[in-house]
């Protein structure tokens, strides 16, 4: 993680003292969202044994980096010359930020390891594991747990028509729209490509359901803009299925995914359940 932000500090200055073009993501507004340590930092480094002044260093201080690089790129394509006391600023503000990744170097790297960069979802690294343990929690509690598998509707043909890089737009929003109505304890994994994974426990069949609806009408309601100006939108297919004290989650797993493409198989933008998840655990 430390090479690949001291690789982004060799990028900047050469796009400062070379003139080279500066990446889109190095002058939006929202530069410190667009890398990959910014997605992490968003989405999942609360999961991690941080205390929580120094989650809020590493956020301010990240965002600072950016805010400053952002400053100085700005000034150099308007034909101007960078302050001195600037480019100190950007120096000590990121080897301060290094600093501060390097004392919390074994956590920060072991989340983003898990940590799907594109979506902020996790990937399916420790997936097995994870589940495992949220299912023996359940076990303990007594409570519910659930598998959802989403699928994107004819994503195949957002890439052919309008590029991968608007398909992978479509696919980090997509995974926002889910993160901003689940709970934070919930599990959300990037299965494979637009097809991701949700655990949510806790719940019971109606609930779920209401859940499942929910994500289903959000997903439906986002709309996106193709480079022509012309906007569009999608829609997912959602599975269920129960574990269940006689179920692997393999077989859960198996189970919702089937649940999924017979909601493809009803039309799409549909939520179907597992016909055996009527006795969850």
């Amino acid at each position: 993680m430390l090479n690949s932000h001291r690789a982004w500090v060799y990028r900047l200055n050469k796009s400062l003292v070379c003139g080279l073009p500066a990446a889109v993501e190095m002058i939006a507004d929202d530069a410190h969202l667009h890398c990959t340590l910014g997605n992490w930092l968003e989405s999942r480094a609360m999961q991690l044994d941080l205390n929580e002044d120094t989650y809020e260093d590493l956020v301010a201080r990240h965002k600072r980096v950016h805010d400053i690089a952002r400053e100085m790129v700005r000034t150099v394509q308007a034909g101007h010359r960078i302050q001195e006391a600037i480019y100190d600023e950007f120096l000590e503000a990121s080897e301060e930020f290094s600093g501060l990744i390097e004392g919390t170097y074994d956590g920060i790297i072991a989340s983003i390891t898990a940590t799907d960069p594109l979506t902020g979802a996790e990937n399916r690294t420790l997936m097995t594991e994870r589940l495992e343990e949220r299912i023996s929690k359940a076990k303990e509690t007594g409570c519910e747990v659930w598998i959802i598998m989403v699928d994107l509707d004819r994503f195949k043909s957002i890439n052919d028509v309008h590029g991968h890089e608007l398909g992978d737009t479509v696919l980090k929003k997509f995974a926002a729209v889910v993160m901003d109505h689940i709970r934070t304890d919930d599990l959300f994994f990037r299965y494979g490509g637009e097809e991701f994974l949700l655990c949510i426990s806790d719940v019971d069949k109606n609930t779920i359901s209401r859940v499942a609806e929910r994500l289903r009408e959000a997903v439906a309601r986002k709309t996106f803009e193709t480079p022509d100006g012309n906007r569009f939108s999608i829609t997912a297919s959602f599975g269920i299925a129960a574990i269940s004290v006689n179920k692997q989650i393999n077989q859960a797993i198996n189970a919702a995914d089937a649940a999924m493409y017979a909601a493809k198989h009803a039309g799409r933008n549909k939520v179907k359940f597992d016909p055996a998840s009527t006795q969850p655990a």
